[in-house]
């Protein structure tokens, strides 16, 4: 885990727990993804990853996926 960045993304479309839990799911099961945080009241998602196993980009497009419009910040 000495590797490990993270990650802040501004995330369109976070309206609801239901929607957090969804993100939370979909990042954390992905092979590199130490830890998820995602904030409701300030629409981000925080994301400790590995870089040498998985790339931002990978990680904007499982945002992306369900809907959700991720900008990095």
């Amino acid at each position: 885990m000495g590797n490990s960045v993270r990650a802040t993304f501004r995330v369109g479309g976070l309206w609801d727990s239901q929607g957090s839990k969804e993100i939370e799911h979909n990042l954390i099961q992905l092979d590199g993804v130490e830890e998820v945080q995602v904030s409701l009241e300030n629409g981000t998602v925080e994301v400790r990853y590995d870089p040498a196993v998985i790339r931002r980009e990978y990680l904007e497009r499982t945002l992306n996926s369900p809907g959700y419009s991720p900008y990095v910040r």
